[in-house]
């Protein structure tokens, strides 16, 4: 390694502030923004939704399949400006297709698990049939204040939340990675930007479902963590096999779509009645996740 290679200090700085900072400050905007209120709920699941279903077809596919773009170079020996067009290398079209359904299996897989296995938990099933005593002085209470959510609300908030996490997780391990191997300050700029939406995205359904502010918090920084330890693998071995990498693309692909198809559309629909608020609401993360990416593009190319 060359002594004008940075150092693993340097490396995990930059990782520590790209993911592990960014994706905590993602959940601290989530809680200042969150409100008790299930229509404030719904709108905020239609933010998550159109982020996220951003994410997986401008950053998380593209990445999966492998894309290029247009290089702009200067010829040294006539001094002319010129483009070029540069191939990153991915795990191909049907890779892809598999990784994307191997990870909706996995979400689907996890939703059988917990409507069959702990529908007294998360209640999954309809009040009047399986609620509790408890749960019933709630919604009554929640018909007099709009405020209040029952356990049954909250815990199903929650269970929305792991999917999504587990998901972004998979997809920051490779970005990490390209941290650790090229050491670069404007990658880690880049690669935080894009995960702000993200730690909001994980924060908003732990929030909402009663979850303690710190909890949230630790969770946004766990997700983030995987950054770090992407980093460090790629400072020592400099990287990973392009199809592997490209694979765990396609994966959390599939886990993001699966949650927000599955569970994340759903309560935004159900929780957020008829307002007229959707639409723009969605405009506005879809924008977001689009300027961010084009800023990543800017800064990593």
């Amino acid at each position: 390694m060359s002594e004008n290679a940075p150092n693993i200090v340097h490396i995990i700085t930059l990782a520590a502030i790209a993911g592990l900072v960014s994706s905590v400050l993602g959940g601290i905007i989530a809680i200042c923004i969150s409100r008790p209120n299930k229509k404030f709920i719904g709108l905020s699941f239609v933010f998550v939704a159109s982020v996220l279903i951003t994410l997986v077809f401008v950053d998380f596919i593209p990445h999966a399949i492998g894309h290029g773009h247009y290089h702009t170079a200067i010829d040294p020996n006539n001094g002319q400006m010129y483009q070029y067009w540069y191939q990153h290398s991915g795990a191909g079209i049907w890779f892809t297709v598999l990784g994307v359904m191997v990870g909706v299996g996995l979400v689907i897989i996890l939703t059988f698990v917990d409507k069959h296995g702990h529908e007294h938990v998360h209640g999954i099933l309809p009040h009047n049939e399986h609620c509790s005593h408890n749960d019933e002085e709630e919604t009554a209470i929640s018909s007099k204040a709009k405020s209040d959510l029952t356990k049954s609300d909250k815990r199903r908030m929650i269970a929305v939340a792991f999917p999504i996490a587990f998901g972004i997780i998979l997809h920051d391990l490779p970005k990490g990675l390209a941290i650790g191997s090229s050491g670069s300050l404007f990658a880690a700029i880049a690669i935080g930007l894009s995960c702000i939406p993200e730690g909001m995205s994980i924060a908003l359904p732990l929030k909402a479902g009663g979850t303690k502010w710190w909890k949230v918090l630790g969770i946004c920084g766990l997700a983030g963590l995987v950054t770090v330890v992407g980093a460090v693998i790629g400072y020592l071995v400099g990287g990973i096999n392009v199809y592997l990498s490209g694979i765990m693309f396609a994966i959390a692909a599939g886990c993001i779509l699966g949650v927000v198809f599955s569970e994340i559309l759903p309560l935004a629909i159900e929780y957020s009645g008829r307002t007229k608020l959707k639409l723009p609401i969605m405009i506005v993360g879809v924008m977001i996740v689009i300027t961010l990416n084009h800023f990543f593009h800017n800064l990593m190319h």
